[in-house]
């Protein structure tokens, strides 16, 4: 009789575990179907005092003393998952543990913020029409980019000549927008970036301003670091000078720093990528104060602006301004007489870090899909 209540028990305990709806449980889970005996022995063989033999007596007709009342004590039981069975659970076990630990990190991946680091550059190439040599100065501005490892520039007075000149020269190292592929004029404004670094997401161009308010279409690019995933904009604007015979140009600067600062704010609202503005834009100050206090912007020579101008010492007519969630530093201007050589314009340097929106970094090579 012992025995077989034993088997029944044993039986029990195996059916109440593989009605379980998944094996994925804990072990503890799976261990609580049947707790192992503090004395295996006294499992085994129950004394005569915990099974007390039941009698008609003792359940018909019971002792008005409570204290008398006899009770009947299950005989105990030991039930443990076979090792098989062990096995199966920890691998399920170990298995869920993998897929929340990729789950995680898909999520951590979506939500956090990359930092993208290089070097940008702003440089006026000072254009075929004003000077000649071409072949010579174009080979100076690529050693230039490739003397300061720039990533990332912004050129204007860039001719068709020089871009033709530029593809041969540094084709296989730097690209640029519109570049050769663009209309004449328009082109002179052009953004380079470095091929191994930075793929081009999008190039486009605005309308602005230029000599007695003809329209030049500049450029804008939305660019992907490749080792971050950070995507960011750049542009490469020119706004025109007050010089060589087209009169006082200061109302059409004016009217093209509104216009840019108007585009710098829907472009940020719309994409929510970070922003650097760069290109000769022939005022000191006033550009800055024009432009920074209509978008939410700072230069990498430490101008800022928080309801005022404090602008930094020597400002210069060739900027590159960021918005927040781009940091500048190591701000300079090579006048070198190497620089001198290349162009009438001295090209301005800067370290950055863009700090890319959440999930830039899903778009790098390699990450979870």
């Amino acid at each position: 009789m012992l025995v077989l209540s034993l088997s029944i028990g044993l039986l029990l305990t195996a059916a109440a575990y593989l009605a379980q709806p998944s094996l994925v449980a804990p072990l503890d889970a799976l261990a609580a179907h049947g707790e192992a005996s503090p004395s295996p022995s006294a499992a085994a063989e129950p004394t005569e005092t915990s099974v007390p033999t039941p009698s008609a007596t003792s359940f018909a007709t019971p002792s008005p003393t409570p204290s008398t009342t006899p009770t009947l004590a299950a005989p105990t039981t030991s039930a443990s998952p076979t090792p098989d069975l062990v096995a199966l659970v920890g691998d399920r076990q170990k298995e869920l543990e993998r897929l929340a630990a990729k789950a995680k990190a898909f999520t951590d991946q979506r939500t956090r913020r990359p930092v993208a680091s290089f070097t940008i550059a702003n440089f006026n190439v000072q254009g075929a029409a004003h000077r000649g040599n071409i072949e010579q100065r174009t080979r100076n501005a690529r050693d230039l980019l490739i003397r300061h490892d720039v990533g990332v520039a912004a050129f204007q007075e860039f001719a068709h000549s020089q871009r033709v000149a530029f593809d041969r020269l540094a084709g296989g190292t730097y690209a640029a927008y519109p570049g050769t592929l663009g209309r004449s004029l328009d082109a002179e404004n052009s953004i380079v970036w470095r091929t191994d670094t930075f793929d081009l997401v999008k190039g486009e161009t605005r309308p602005y301003p230029y000599f007695k308010g003809a329209i030049r279409n500049m450029p804008r690019v939305l660019l992907r670091h490749k080792q971050t995933g950070v995507e960011f904009w750049m542009t490469s604007y020119h706004n025109p000078a007050t010089c060589c015979g087209f009169g006082n140009a200061a109302g059409y600067r004016a009217r093209a720093v509104s216009e840019q600062a108007r585009d710098a704010n829907t472009l940020v609202a719309l994409t929510k990528a970070p922003l650097i503005v760069a290109g000769d834009m022939n005022d000191r100050s006033t550009y800055f104060c024009g432009m920074a206090s209509r978008a939410p912007m700072h230069s990498a020579d430490g101008s800022t602006y928080d309801g005022a101008c404090r602008m930094a010492g020597h400002a210069w007519i060739d900027w590159i301004l960021g918005t927040k969630d781009v940091a500048f530093s190591g701000y300079q201007r090579d006048r070198s007489g190497f620089v001198r050589a290349t162009s009438d314009h001295p090209i301005v340097v800067a370290q950055v870090k863009v700090t890319g929106k959440p999930g830039d970094g899903a778009n790098t090579e390699g990450a979870i899909p």
